[in-house]
């Protein structure tokens, strides 16, 4: 797959976001004067997450890996969001809130910056479908990498020239929502579920099919398709502490054979779990935080990094066996509705 094709379109999704946004700063204004049926949504989100070190855990099958060190990183990041909502012929309880949301984002952080331009239809009160296309540019900053290749040679990512590499995603999923109150009315009725599915298509210009890279430090990624998976279950109450739940996501690529045969041992079409218990707290009308607590289920391996020509293995090049649950991360998120 060759993904320099995208460029182009890349440049010319971060320009309609630009415009979006322009008239999202107009539309804002607008939404707070007529704020009791207005079709605009603007938002600012802040994201803040700080990651403990947990050093892997050599073994076969499944196993828990401890925390080992207090500090490993932190992330940080700020999303500016408009979506523009025109409702649908609807007159029954399953279709009146029928709509069609337009919309655009843009992410920056310290090591990245994403624009993303995105759809969703509500064609019933449980069903959503959505698409989405994303880009992004990156860098080095203080050891965190946003945009790197593999080297086959060192055993390291190499950094490579923001705005003269790009990485592009495209989404197309559902997703299946139901609220027990619809069926048993009451404040103290809302027992909320959300189950989503989405096929996901992504790259890095300049990039051979089956050779890795590295995107917002998440690393060992390849150009192809991919899934991301969720299933939310919590508990909406008419109090400042608003929502309390938990959280599963599940991603992976579809086969193996999207990585080089020289990464065989890796287990390329491995699945990453995440099981994150969360509350949100209601701080105004407008305000609003939430706060997750991480577990992840990581590609596990059965022994220490050993040495190849010299130096250290990169995880590519080592036997993975299993999976290895570990705590993640503690992360912080402030939305504020304009």
């Amino acid at each position: 797959m060759d993904f320099k094709a995208i460029i182009i379109a890349m440049k010319k999704a971060i320009v309609f976001a630009a415009l979006i946004f322009t008239a999202a700063v107009v539309f804002a204004q607008e939404a707070i004067v007529e704020e009791k049926e207005s079709r605009h949504g603007f938002s600012l989100l802040t994201d803040f997450a700080y990651y403990p070190y947990s050093a892997m855990v050599p073994a076969q099958g499944e196993r828990f890996a401890p925390i080992s060190g207090a500090f490993d990183s932190v992330q940080l990041g700020v999303t500016a969001s408009y979506n523009y909502m025109i409702p649908l012929p609807g007159s029954n309880f399953l279709t009146k809130d029928n709509n069609l949301k337009l919309g655009a984002e843009f992410q920056i952080s310290p090591a990245t910056i994403k624009p993303r331009v995105f759809a969703s239809w509500t064609p019933v009160a449980f069903f959503v479908l959505n698409a989405g296309f994303t880009a992004g540019t990156g860098w080095s900053v203080l050891g965190s990498q946003g945009l790197a290749s593999y080297n086959t040679f060192s055993g390291k990512y190499d950094n490579l020239t923001p705005f003269a590499n790009w990485y592009g995603e495209f989404s197309i999923g559902g997703t299946f929502q139901f609220d027990a109150a619809a069926l048993w009315p009451g404040d103290w009725h809302h027992i909320v579920f959300l189950a989503s599915y989405d096929f996901r298509l992504s790259g890095l210009t300049g990039q051979e099919n089956g050779h890795p890279w590295c995107w917002a430090a998440e690393y060992a990624k390849v150009n192809g398709p991919w899934y991301y998976a969720s299933i939310i279950l919590g508990y909406q109450m008419p109090l400042k502490l608003s929502m309390a739940g938990l959280q599963a996501e599940f991603s992976g690529y579809f086969s193996d054979s999207q990585f080089s045969a020289k990464y065989k041992d890796f287990n390329g079409d491995f699945c990453n779990m995440l099981l994150s218990p969360f509350v949100v707290v209601s701080l105004t009308k407008n305000d609003n935080l939430f706060v997750l607590l991480t577990f992840e289920r990581r590609r596990g391996f059965d022994s220490s990094k050993g040495y190849v020509n010299g130096r250290e293995q990169n995880p590519l090049e080592m036997r993975s066996s299993g999976g290895e649950w570990y705590f993640k991360r503690i992360a912080i998120r402030y939305i504020h509705n304009f």
